[in-house]
């Protein structure tokens, strides 16, 4: 029994950076979805992945400890339709690493005989991971954005920004302004110089010092901040920073003021997989000032609209909605939490792709098995 090894620079050969199609697998995918014919951990199928947390002490030797961002996580899941397979994406993520010029997360991804529980592919996941995340918010927009978008802002320009913005602009070529907030000034010049290596050609390129100014005429407003210890220390978007007609795409743990996310009038609430925001998705950090308590991560917004019996669409229903149209009237967020069956239909893809180019590296399980 054989299987085939990706590494990255051969993931990158077999097209997993191709932005276009990794959009239309992920519109896909979210059909299928719909449908029903998907997988996730656990009896409830809709768990994210299991997760290993450290404990902040220990007086067991070499017991790593807790720290901001620190985990190792397994993501598993079945795809049906085309894709007929199973997968597990698999991550230790640590802040630390950036210290050992590393990745914070690095990540791997198994494809399994969905029959047998076979080997199929094991292969680098960074990339992939990041272009399934972006392309999901291409998606979104795809059918949230407003038409003709002329203006994005950009909350948090780390590496989901970047491919975030990549599938966006494929969706709304209109888009020629771009205003970016970032916590310093490190992450906003690589931030410039991305953009500038993928040819992007903006007619105005801000770069600004809160959620307000960056906000400000926004058709578009992306939030792909990292995570925070401190509630507080997370942006938050109030009700005068968003103008009619926007839509904000949220990958992140973004604050919003309840009165904006709670007013039916002014705002609808879209979320990538509606089952997984059933228990609370929001941040472990909670408010301490009496000003933050009257904001909420929108993640948790959408589990609280849930437990209340109050309306919050999946971007799955209204793909699949011939009927659906876009109110002009109203802001459109949408959260984005990830779910692992994104990582199984684009690695499929990418799979698919090297066989028929003849990429990787064929490695051997056994000739027979020994047990």
């Amino acid at each position: 029994m054989d299987f085939l090894y990706l590494s990255e620079s051969e993931m990158i050969e077999a097209g997993v950076c191709d932005m276009s199609r990794c959009n239309d697998t992920m519109e896909d995918m979210f059909r299928l979805l719909y449908r029903g014919d998907y997988r996730l951990g656990g009896a409830n199928n809709k768990e994210h992945g299991l997760r290993v947390f450290w404990p902040k002490e220990s007086d067991i030797p070499n017991m790593p400890l807790a720290a901001p961002g620190r985990w190792f996580t397994a993501m598993p899941a079945y795809l049906g339709g085309k894709y007929h397979v199973a997968g597990i994406k698999c991550y230790g993520a640590n802040q630390d690493n950036y210290q050992k010029k590393l990745p914070r997360s690095i990540l791997m991804m198994t494809l399994m005989d969905a029959e047998t529980g076979a080997p199929i592919a094991y292969m680098s996941a960074n990339i992939l991971s990041a272009m399934r995340t972006g392309a999901v918010s291409g998606v979104c927009a795809r059918y949230l954005a407003p038409k003709n978008a002329k203006k994005i802002a950009v909350i948090g320009p780390g590496t989901m920004a970047r491919y975030s913005v990549d599938s966006i602009l494929l969706e709304c070529p209109d888009i020629k302004e771009i205003a970016v907030l970032g916590r310093g000034r490190a992450d906003m010049e690589k931030f410039r110089k991305y953009c500038d290596k993928k040819g992007y050609r903006f007619d105005s390129y801000q770069e600004c010092n809160t959620v307000k100014e960056v906000c400000d005429n926004a058709d578009i407003v992306l939030t792909a901040n990292s995570q925070s210890e401190k509630f507080e220390d997370y942006p938050c978007i109030t009700a005068d920073c968003v103008k009619k007609n926007a839509f904000v795409m949220i990958v992140s743990a973004l604050r919003v003021e309840r009165k904006l996310v709670e007013d039916n009038s002014k705002c609808v609430c879209v979320a990538d997989f509606i089952k997984a925001y059933e228990d609370n998705r929001g941040i472990d950090a909670k408010p301490t000032a009496e000003e933050a308590m009257r904001s909420v991560t929108f993640k948790g917004a959408i589990h609280e609209r849930l437990v209340a019996g109050e309306k919050v669409y999946g971007i799955s229903d209204i793909i699949e909605n011939p009927t659906f149209v876009r109110k002009q009237d109203k802001i459109y967020i949408c959260a984005s939490g990830g779910i692992p069956i994104e990582d199984v239909a684009w690695a499929h893809e990418c799979y698919q792709k090297a066989k028929e180019k003849g990429i990787g590296t064929v490695l051997k399980l056994w000739d027979e098995p020994a047990l």
